[in-house]
């Protein structure tokens, strides 16, 4: 039986100050930095580049900023074919000397002209007559292949000058060791591994050939471009997965390198894109962090939401949608923790229409980051770029050094860490009662369709209309990953788990959800759930893998329209009457299924629920998620929380507006050594205000006081047996972040 969290927050404060963090994020302190690119062509002389980072450097010190993402860490000199280190000593010399942390990164991926200038690209096993990777470009440094054996030693020869010369520097924080990883290579070496990754996943030729449905009669004569999808998607999907592990392989290799050279230093990475944080097709940007995660020390992000307006024109990122990105980066990194390596400063260019930051968005992008648990920023960049195609572009500064408005929130946001930095490092998000799985074949799947582009992203949005609807109910969750091996133990953490469009399911996990509702926890699964195995063949009788026991029903039939599908509730049920997108199925139920909705048309069952053993499984004719992706405030939403309630799944705080006004409130309560860490972020452009409520048992101490760390104001606060509470009132996109103590 759980104890409630208060009571769990509260009761142990001594054993949590005794106990080790929980992230390997490196430091004592959530930290603020920025990134210094040495644009070393802009510079006629070493004394105007010195007289630059004399400038630029104690600015950084003075805006409060700790941690320096430097790049590049090397420049060539053409008459001697040399690396020279003449300005990144000074500029190193410089970091050290006003006390600030550097970060190397070791390999940054589409600027690879910093490891093979021309002579050396040229030189390398005559690479320079070669067509590279997806664009066909001759000498096409941005995006050389790093990976073929014949120039992966001048890599690793890079590597091994930057970490010789630079890791006794007691400036030194760690490694950033694979600048935003998305290696797509289609080269000889690299099907030549695919072919290994597939003996090991399959076993045998004959396993394969199940699988994709083709005739080989030896290894070598397996491609990934001698196949279709009539037979079997999983040729494409394998090749897509493969190539997803690879950047983790690849890591893998990188990281061993430093690891030799220097084991006393951490390391990380920062993909841009990841499943469901991009919403977008798979390959090139798109990279799977959870693939990451086991060869880095902590995980890393780059963080760039201004893609998303530009293809939304005059509309705001939403700020679920960030909460969504920051869950998907934490719920990939575990207990290793998180940072966003690079956090966007303004727009890509100064001629875009899209991506300027003001001070007040660019401030609440940073505390959401926080909120969900985020234990370091990096802002891209410090100075905008003077030129190339992201002129005039990024920055938190003016073009002559001085902080920009932006800047000056940043500096803001950083002089709270420095006072409440410990704090907030120590603080730590209240474990999650909702857990939402996701399939990385099934994503894939949906990818693999054809014939309407229309339901290509459908798995996507219902992931993020579930995540949408807990989001703004203030309940946050875990995304877990059924592909990558679920647990019983795993999923025991969770009062409810959700199966969004889950059309893949392998029967291994299946039986770990049928003991997870006989043991107590309760199940939700949309529409098509357990359609498929994971090798592409799809269940007699569905949902499979003997799940239809599990929910008391089977699939008569089922179809997609492009519109909606009206559901009401039956007699005496207290859910909303709501509309389902697209798909609806035909139930048929079997002994022991309730019927919780109905489609009004045929009054066949629309929602169904099953008691079995000491939990409920419960199963929709309809998509839930994907019918409240673009809905604020829709039925479906309310469906999906009062599920979550009669799971026994609650938010840890509440907000109640105050009267005559509306308005909801993002709340995150962190449990501290010294008592708790509530965010509160206005999502909205209005001001708002009302009080804000959080349950206490009688068991637990009674919190003595309460304080905004932003303004480091006194909070005024009211305590009963039940609850303590507090008012509130925050600007458009106001910030406040409360330390309670007991």
């Amino acid at each position: 039986m759980r104890l409630p969290r208060l009571l769990l927050a509260l009761t142990f404060l001594g054993t949590l100050a005794s106990l080790p963090l929980l992230a390997a994020v490196p430091g004592d302190r959530v930290f603020a930095g920025t990134v210094y690119n040495v644009f070393h062509e802009e510079f006629a002389t070493d004394a105007d580049f010195c007289a630059q980072v004399d400038r630029d450097i104690p600015a950084i010190a003075a805006a409060g900023l700790t941690h320096v993402l430097v790049f590049p860490m090397n420049e060539w000199d053409p008459a001697t074919r040399e690396r020279r280190w003449t300005r990144t000593d000074y500029l190193i010399h410089k970091i050290e000397t006003s006390g600030l942390k550097f970060i190397p990164i070791l390999l940054k991926e589409e600027q690879c002209s910093h490891y093979f200038p021309i002579w050396k690209f040229r030189d390398t096993a005559d690479r320079w007559s070669v067509h590279h990777r997806r664009n066909g470009s001759r000498n096409n440094r941005e995006n050389v292949d790093f990976a073929d054996p014949r120039v992966f030693p001048v890599l690793e020869d890079s590597i091994r000058a930057v970490v010789e010369r630079y890791r006794t520097s007691p400036a030194l924080a760690f490694y950033n060791l694979w600048n935003e990883p998305h290696y797509d290579s289609d080269a000889d070496h690299v099907v030549a591994r695919f072919r290994t990754w597939l003996e090991k996943k399959y076993g045998t030729l004959a396993a394969l050939r199940r699988a994709w449905g083709d005739d080989y009669t030896s290894w070598d004569e397996v491609s990934p471009f001698l196949n279709d999808d009539w037979n079997s998607s999983l040729p494409a999907i394998d090749w897509r997965l493969f190539r997803d592990e690879l950047n983790g392989l690849l890591l893998g290799e990188l990281a061993a390198i430093v690891r030799r050279l220097d084991p006393d230093h951490p390391l990380n990475s920062n993909p841009v894109g990841t499943p469901l944080a991009n919403f977008a097709d798979f390959g090139f940007y798109n990279t799977d962090i959870w693939r990451l995660t086991p060869y880095q020390d902590f995980n890393g992000a780059s963080y760039y939401p201004d893609y998303w307006e530009v293809s939304h024109p005059g509309q705001s990122y939403p700020l679920w949608l960030h909460h969504l990105n920051f869950n998907v980066f934490r719920s990939a990194a575990a207990d290793r923790g998180y940072i966003l390596t690079e956090l966007y400063t303004n727009a890509k260019n100064g001629l875009m229409l899209t991506g300027y930051v003001d001070p007040a968005t660019i401030s609440r992008l940073a505390w959401t980051a926080l909120a969900d648990d985020c234990k370091g920023i990096l802002f891209w960049k410090w100075e905008p770029f003077r030129r190339g195609r992201q002129s005039l572009g990024r920055g938190l500064t003016r073009l002559d050094g001085t902080l920009a408005p932006r800047g000056e929130a940043v500096r803001d946001f950083a002089g709270v860490l420095t006072r409440h930095g410990q704090l907030l490092r120590t603080a730590h998000l209240v474990p999650p009662e909702v857990a939402i799985i996701l399939d990385q074949v099934g994503l894939q799947k949906t990818l693999d369709q054809g014939g309407d582009a229309r339901t290509r992203s459908f798995m996507f949005e219902s992931h993020a209309g579930l995540f949408r609807a807990l989001d703004e109910a203030n309940l946050t969750a875990d995304v877990l990953r059924s592909d990558l091996g679920l647990t019983l133990e795993q999923l025991r953490h969770y009062r409810i788990v959700f199966l969004p469009f889950q059309i893949v399911m392998r029967r291994e996990f299946a039986a770990v959800l049928t003991e997870y509702v006989r043991q107590g926890g309760h199940l939700v699964a949309d529409a098509r759930t357990a359609t498929i195995d994971e090798l592409d063949y799809a269940y007699t009788t569905n949902p499979g893998a003997g799940l239809d026991e599990l929910f008391a029903a089977d699939r008569a039939d089922w179809i997609g329209t492009p519109g909606d599908h009206a559901v009401a509730p039956v007699s005496g049920s207290k859910l909303p009457a709501f509309s389902g997108r697209y798909f609806r199925e035909q139930l048929r139920l079997h002994p022991g299924a309730e019927t919780l909705a109905v489609f009004p048309d045929t009054g066949e069952p629309a929602l169904i629920a099953h008691s079995f053993g000491k939990g409920r499984a419960i199963l929709a004719a309809v998509p839930l998620g994907a019918s409240c992706h673009e809905r604020p405030d829709s039925a479906a939403a309310r469906v999906i929380i009062q599920l979550c309630t009669a799971a026994g799944a609650t938010p840890p705080a509440s907000f109640i507006p105050a009267p005559g006004t509306a308005g909801t409130l993002s709340l995150r309560v962190h449990h501290a050594p010294d008592g708790l860490v509530l965010y509160a972020i206005n999502p909205s452009d209005a001001p708002l205000s009302g009080s804000i409520t959080l349950p206490v048992t009688a068991e637990s101490p009674p919190f003595a006081g309460a304080r905004d760390l932003v303004t480091d104001t006194r909070l005024p606060l009211t305590t009963t047996t039940a609850t303590a509470s507090f008012p509130l009132a925050l600007p458009a996109r106001g910030v406040l972040v409360a330390h309670l103590r007991p």
